[in-house]
């Protein structure tokens, strides 16, 4: 636990030699907390229970040596940045190097007066609290980073929404068919680099952001209750292009890497096929990236399994069929085994999500209705 001032913090010291703890207890008691061990085994075990501020451990002890301590100590993510100091009688250069290389703060040398030990604790302990504050920063700075970015989303969906309440729904929906399938991916040997959790919560974050570019689709095109013409086909594969362009402008706005830069490749490569047939490039493979790939069969499945203009939906069955037929050609077949592997979380999250938007459906007509009574 880390404490603002030397008097609370919790020191651990370690040494084989009863004269030598007897001198750095008697140094230190009433100036900080002093904690005894006559070896390593007895204080890696006090460890196990307790996070103190500071260590000091010598080098030369029966037993396990100072060295193999601290390198147990740096295994365990509780202990791992607590400062160690070696206290020793070892005093030439190349034991010094190889402690401070080893991972200690500090290295002091036997004997040592008593107010220059206390110096050298004291600065270690400061320099601890600094850079204990400085992470917590860092990581209050990127879980607000993390919430903007969800923010930005959450905001697209919900104008997105306001013109199209199934497009907002299909944006929410493949957003969790694309983690579903990335994870599972995730399990093949090769695929362990390529779908880290970063790169599974880029996807997550920013698959809503697939379809940005249909907002700039006429109506009449989005809507059409029936199969577009070839002309009206084109209009509507510019969304790619027009989502793509916007992003970028963002990006290039921002001038650092963000979940935008994520966003513009799902934008781009998730209307690309397999065989080279897709659009807007025409990519073929592996050339197609694979968080593309993947948002690919979540798009298509959740087309399949709603509502469109211009058809009822098909049934989970159905859907799998048609994406197993496009293994090869429209899909990368791997990612295509990957998702019969998952498909029944698929199932799930399409019925879950019909329930859902049943609820809100009523509940827009009943607001509706409140409306028209009360003119």
């Amino acid at each position: 636990m880390l404490h603002t001032s030397h008097t609370t913090a919790t020191v651990v010291v370690v040494d084989d030699n009863p004269g030598v703890l007897t001198f750095v207890n008697q140094t230190l008691q009433g100036w900080c907390k002093p904690v005894p061990f006559v070896s390593g085994e007895d204080a890696l075990e006090y460890l196990q229970k307790h996070v103190p501020d500071l260590i000091i451990l010598d080098i030369e002890m029966p037993g396990m040596n100072g060295y193999e301590v601290l390198e147990k100590i740096r295994l365990d993510s509780r202990l791992a940045s607590i400062p160690i100091i070696f206290f020793t009688a070892l005093a030439d250069d190349e034991n010094e190097l190889t402690g401070l290389t080893r991972g200690a703060v500090d290295y002091i040398s036997k004997p040592v007066v008593p107010n220059i030990l206390k110096h050298r604790i004291r600065t270690q302990l400061e320099l601890y609290q600094y850079r204990y504050h400085l992470e917590q920063l860092v990581q209050l700075k990127t879980e607000q980073l993390v919430r903007l970015q969800q923010t930005t989303i959450h905001t697209l969906t919900e104008l997105a929404e306001s013109r199209d309440v199934d497009t907002g729904y299909h944006i929410k929906r493949t957003s969790l068919y694309a983690e579903v399938l990335a994870r599972q991916h995730a399990k093949r040997p090769n695929m362990i680099e390529l779908l880290n959790e970063e790169t599974i919560s880029q996807i997550v974050y920013a698959a809503p952001l697939h379809d940005v570019g249909k907002m700039a689709i006429p109506d009449a095109i989005l809507s059409k209750p029936g199969k577009l013409t070839p002309e009206e086909f084109d209009v509507m594969k510019t969304h790619v292009i027009l989502g793509a362009t916007t992003i970028k402008k963002a990006t290039d706005e921002l001038g650092f890497p963000s979940f935008l830069d994520m966003g513009l490749v799902l934008c781009l490569t998730h209307h690309e096929k397999w065989n080279g047939t897709g659009y807007p490039n025409n990519l073929t493979g592996e050339d197609i990236a694979l968080p593309g790939r993947i948002l690919a069969i979540a798009d298509v499945y959740d087309a399949l399994t709603s509502v469109r203009p211009y058809k009822e939906p098909f049934s989970h069955e159905k859907s799998v069929q048609i994406i197993l037929e496009g293994k090869g050609t429209h899909f990368d077949p791997d990612l295509v085994d990957s998702f019969l592997d998952v498909n029944q979380l698929f199932a799930e999250i399409c019925n879950s999500n019909k329930s859902q938007i049943a609820a809100d459906h009523k509940q827009e007509n009943e607001t509706t209705k409140d409306e028209i009574s009360e003119k």
